[in-house]
């Protein structure tokens, strides 16, 4: 009974891979999976009405509680930049050093737009950032296919040390109800990728603007940029960074890092100085779109915990299944996952963000590998490939269709680039967390 019990998981697992594919609804389709993969457990006797009722259903999303917070701090500090035109003034400044040369304004602004989402979240930040990015692009005389994909894999660049997505991540991936502990070993990892993702974005930017023609540099410079004009100042332009470096250099968690880097960007941009109401308005304004930003992923992500807590009950029938016929040794894993990362693409089985949850979970389900292995495993692809150009990512589905460009040419511009970078970060990640 148990068996064929656990083939049937097996299928519903295909079926999902194929459900999540073809642009089906994750939020109900987890939901559904969840109520399935609960059922099939009771039935089997491997999950008793307790464990559904308070376990699965409430446990799950209840769980959640504090990754939400640190999601909702993150996406508001991406909109205290924006508000206080400290975004608006570090773009001004890369234009004007970039000068008369496309290529090297283009990967100036590439610097920092990856620089603002090593602590910014959410979707509303980067339309924000957007809507100031691309026409300096496009004035610049890049091309639209190939401006839509440096923006995606500059915002994708920064989100190996996000803390808001790697909160979001060590949420999801959890075995036993134990989740990945963001560490000193993390961080030297996240910043070798992000030298490895920015290496790769500005080859990108550099094979593709080749014949690219100079322009005068106000061009670029008149765009104009929506909201206050005033310059913030360079100690203010140094905000973006900070979240990371005190959480770093102090060992400070990350809200309260969060909350510190707002007053210092407050201060330095006159506002503790308009009196009490005036801060009591930007943090409500900013706060309010903040957690606007990102409704409609936690409330995915809220129903992905009721699916990832039935996974972890439904263990016992999976593991006898899928254990013989894994590797006993991670290099294979991170090999195929390296290799495969197009499996990543449209919500497909290495991605955490779509099917890749039943992957991971299947993964768990045999005890062979713990989170130091599976977590840097999974992110890897669900943020080089799925959150970096996939065109199922809410501001990658955006900037495409901002920018008018096809879905075909925008992938033709951004895989020859993200697929083999995702190889790279595969093997350098078993070279730091599984040799």
């Amino acid at each position: 009974m148990d068996t064929v019990i656990g083939i049937i998981l097996l299928v519903t697992y295909v079926v999902f891979i194929i459900y999540a594919a073809k642009g089906g609804n994750l939020l109900l389709g987890l939901f559904t999976m969840a109520v399935l993969w609960s059922a099939l457990g009771a039935i089997a006797g491997a999950v008793d009405w307790k464990t559904i009722n308070e376990t699965i259903f409430q446990g799950g999303p209840e769980g959640f509680g504090p990754t939400a917070v640190n999601i909702i701090f993150g996406s508001w500090f991406g909109r205290i930049l924006i508000e206080t035109g400290i975004a608006r003034t570090i773009i001004r400044k890369a234009v004007e050093l970039g000068g008369d040369r496309p290529a090297i304004t283009t990967i100036l602004l590439s610097i920092v737009v990856t620089a603002i989402f090593t602590t910014a979240y959410g979707a509303g930040a980067v339309v924000a950032i957007g809507v100031i990015v691309f026409p300096i692009l496009l004035s610049l005389g890049i091309n639209k296919t190939l401006a839509t994909a440096v923006f995606s894999m500059s915002v994708g660049c920064g989100l190996y040390v996000n803390s808001a997505l790697l909160s979001q991540a060590a949420g999801t991936m959890l075995i036993n109800d134990q989740k990945y502990v963001i560490g000193n070993d993390w961080y030297v990892f996240a910043f070798i990728a992000l030298g490895i993702h920015m290496l790769t974005t500005i080859i990108m930017i550099l094979l593709s603007t080749r014949k690219t023609k100079k322009v005068h540099a106000w061009a670029a410079a008149d765009v104009p940029l929506e909201g206050e004009q005033k310059n913030a100042n360079i100690l203010a332009c140094l905000t973006p960074i900070l979240p990371v470096t005190i959480a770093i250099a102090f060992g400070l968690k990350s809200i309260p890092a969060v909350v510190i880097s707002v007053i210092w960007a407050l201060f330095w941009t006159g506002y503790l100085k308009q009196g009490w109401n005036k801060i009591a308005e930007i943090i409500q304004k900013t706060f309010y779109d903040g957690v606007a930003d990102v409704g409609l992923v936690l409330g995915f992500l809220l129903f992905l915990q009721m699916f990832v807590k039935s996974a972890g009950a439904t263990s016992s029938l999976l593991s006898p299944l899928v254990s013989p016929i894994l590797p006993s040794t991670a290099f294979p894993l991170f090999l195929v996952f390296g290799l495969l990362g197009a499996g990543a693409l449209f919500r497909g089985p290495f991605t955490i963000w779509g099917a890749g949850v039943a992957t991971f979970a299947i993964l768990a389900s045999t005890g062979s590998f713990d989170l130091a292995i599976l977590f840097p495993l999974f992110y890897i692809t669900s943020t080089a490939i799925t959150t970096n150009i996939c065109p199922t990512q809410s501001w990658n589905m955006w900037a495409i269709g901002y920018t008018k460009v096809s879905t075909k040419e925008y992938m033709k511009q951004t895989l020859p680039y993200a697929l083999p970078l995702t190889l790279v970060l595969e093997l350098v990640a078993y070279t730091l967390f599984a040799m």
